[in-house]
């Protein structure tokens, strides 16, 4: 990829085709189908990187670590730390994203909790800063702070190929085999152009129903 043709996240986030069809499905038992388009998304990722820059004080190029699980917040956190110029790291964290009710969780780094209800609303917890980040803008406000992240994004395009992934493709990802990895569940679909269904109970039925074109693991 030539660096004229090159696009970091959000520049892949802002050109991506029909931003209003589906980009990431979660359809678990507990708590049912919640889909997000491009748009939706979008938003979600700003108020997080925002959230990060203005309420949590993280300069650019800091270490942080987003461990909330399959929810679609896991998704949007780690959109919103590669937007903020941070860096992905699956260890040895300077910031860890954490559910609320957990930021007394022990390891490295800074903690702060976010709620992983299934609409993203606050749950009270001591220490949670959902409510911060709902109060921060739907637009990225530091646009001079743009990470190229190249090596990652190239990294996550060959891992797909790897496993025969296609421009455009609808991916099916089971939990229950499936261990959560740093280019799931939306640097995948972005870099193709596609989109992510995540569940807990992906069984044939519902690959027919969402229409996935690709199951991974």
């Amino acid at each position: 990829m030539d660096s004229q043709n090159f696009k970091d996240v959000w520049q892949l986030l802002n050109s991506f085709p029909d931003p209003q069809r589906p980009f990431i499905t979660t359809n678990f038992i507990d708590t049912g189908r919640i889909e997000l388009s491009v748009t939706t998304f979008l938003n979600g990722a700003a108020k997080s990187a925002n959230a990060l820059r203005d309420v949590i004080d993280v300069e650019s190029g800091t270490a942080v670590q987003v461990d909330l699980g399959w929810s679609w917040q896991q998704a949007v956190w780690q959109a919103g730390a590669l937007i903020s110029g941070n860096d992905l790291v699956t260890q040895n964290p300077e910031v860890r994203i954490v559910p609320a009710g957990q930021s007394e969780a022990t390891g490295s780094g800074d903690v702060f909790g976010i709620s992983i209800d299934g609409w993203g609303r606050p749950q009270g917890y001591e220490g949670e800063i959902t409510a911060e980040v709902l109060g921060q803008p739907d637009g990225w406000m530091y646009p001079e702070f743009f990470a190229q992240q190249r090596e990652l994004i190239e990294s996550a395009r060959h891992w797909g190929l790897e496993r025969g992934v296609s421009p455009g493709a609808r991916l099916g990802i089971d939990t229950r085999h499936t261990e959560p990895d740093i280019f799931i569940p939306f640097l995948l679909p972005l870099v193709f152009a596609g989109s992510i269904v995540i569940s807990d109970n992906l069984d044939q039925r519902l690959v027919e129903q969402e229409q996935i074109t690709c199951v991974l693991g």
